[in-house]
């Protein structure tokens, strides 16, 4: 016989997990420091990556006057020009990736203290109908 308020609450867990996905789950394993380090991380890295290889189209497109001007170039100014764009994107890009990536663990953490609620319902209604849960995952004597 199909219990209906235990298959409502496998229903609001099984919503949950499609909504959330597994990333967001496995996610909220993670202290709030290290998440906004690890995404804040990956963001530089990829600025870093966009703004290299933007340069390197920016010399091909310009290869005839760098042949061209090979010793005249002021190599200095030009590490200047290049090097000042560069740390500036990279520290805007710090500060916005902490911020939303602050606000986003925020919001997937609150929705996964509801998913946890229902799974910890779940393990209640378990418990209160009398069906311990036992853990089969553990072997030994």
């Amino acid at each position: 016989m199909v219990n209906e308020e235990k298959t409502r609450i496998m229903i609001k867990i099984a919503q949950y997990e499609t909504k959330l996905g597994k990333e967001i789950i496995n996610e909220g394993s993670y202290y709030k420091t290290d998440y906004v380090r690890l995404h804040t991380l990956s963001a530089v890295l990829g600025f870093s990556v966009a703004y290299i290889l933007l340069l390197l189209l920016i010399a091909l497109y310009n290869i005839d006057y760098i042949f061209l001007n090979f010793v005249t170039i002021n190599y200095v100014k030009l590490f200047i020009e290049i090097f000042v764009p560069y740390v500036s994107i990279i520290i805007i890009c710090i500060f916005a990736s902490n911020i939303y990536f602050n606000y986003k663990y925020k919001k997937n953490r609150e929705e996964i203290k509801k998913y946890y609620a229902e799974l910890k319902h779940l393990e209640k209604y378990y418990t209160d109908s009398g069906k311990e849960i036992t853990d089969d995952t553990v072997t030994g004597i």
